[in-house]
């Protein structure tokens, strides 16, 4: 805490480096990193006096920025009947939407109803980044009718495979940052479990993440911060109730309980050398076993990930 409270600037915005310049998107993603603590309760007794005082002049700054983007278009006489909002405005949106109690300051509040409004008019054409954000954004305000419209069209364009689970095939890596597979994952995961409800595509979501972490890593700590977020948040209680996994090959068994089976992914791995290779261990046969009726992400789906691999 210490730590990033040297990295903000007196007028509330943090800086990527200590000494340098306030940052609009860096601020906008600690407060809404804050904002995730807040939804999880997972703040540390004895901190949050010291999270009030990053947020008390961290969200004014934001509010701040707000307004100088809406009187910028005000200036440039922008046609303020077809703007669509970009990807800071959108991320603001959801940043704000965490802290309800915190009023926006009245001179802000004209640039906040019209980007909202905005956004409302104009999410048709987003990325599914930008879409998780809106839905969960207008979702928080009372906007009871976009959500759903948004969740359905996401619904409409996924891919649903029996065992990678719910994804898009639209989401590539980028060099900018709402150009991220994994966090976009993460973030429609929160917008299906909050604004939707919905705990099997929330389950589907999650076992994409999962079956990612299985053959890749996350590549960067705020993916992986992110993918935790969205894990922690609720659905169905995966790690309560692992599957046991017995692969016989030939007369060679191994068990998932001790091949050190990843929590979560249910993932383990045998190596056997080349030279103790056999031909009785041609023929194969997975047992899974659980202590509660299979779902995707245990029982036969996972049998099926173990028998690929070998």
């Amino acid at each position: 805490m210490q730590s990033l409270k040297q990295m903000q600037s007196s007028n509330g915005g943090f800086v990527w480096f200590t000494g340098g310049p306030d940052d609009r998107y860096m601020t906008q993603y600690i407060v809404t990193g804050i904002g995730h603590l807040k939804k999880l309760n997972a703040i540390a007794k004895g901190q949050d006096d010291e999270m009030k005082a990053i947020l008390s002049t961290a969200i004014p700054y934001l509010d701040r920025k707000i307004k100088e983007d809406y009187d910028n278009l005000i200036k440039s006489k922008t046609d303020l009947k077809k703007y669509t909002p970009g990807y800071t405005t959108i991320q603001y949106l959801y940043m704000r939407s965490f802290f309800p109690e915190y009023k926006i300051a009245a001179a802000s509040m004209t640039a906040y109803n019209y980007f909202r409004g905005r956004t409302q008019q104009t999410w048709v054409g987003q990325s599914k980044y930008m879409l998780g954000m809106i839905a969960l954004a207008l979702h928080r305000t009372d906007d009871a009718k976009t959500p759903v419209a948004i969740l359905k069209s996401l619904k409409e364009t996924s891919i649903n495979n029996e065992e990678l689970g719910m994804y898009w095939k639209d989401q590539t890596n980028g060099w900018f940052w709402y150009q991220a597979p994994i966090e976009t994952q993460a973030l429609l995961i929160e917008a299906f479990q909050e604004a939707g409800k919905d705990t099997k595509t929330v389950d589907d979501l999650r076992t994409w993440l999962l079956k990612n972490k299985q053959t890749n890593n996350w590549k960067t700590t705020k993916a992986t911060a992110e993918a935790c977020y969205a894990l922690l948040l609720q659905g169905t209680e995966w790690l309560s109730s692992e599957p046991l996994v017995e692969v016989k090959l030939g007369t060679t068994t191994i068990k998932s309980t001790e091949a050190g089976q990843e929590a979560g992914t249910g993932y383990f791995k045998k190596v056997i050398e080349g030279n103790k290779i056999t031909s009785q261990m041609g023929s194969i046969s997975v047992k899974v076993r659980s202590l509660r009726t299979p779902h995707r992400g245990q029982g036969g789906f996972m049998g099926r990930s173990l028998l690929a691999v070998f």
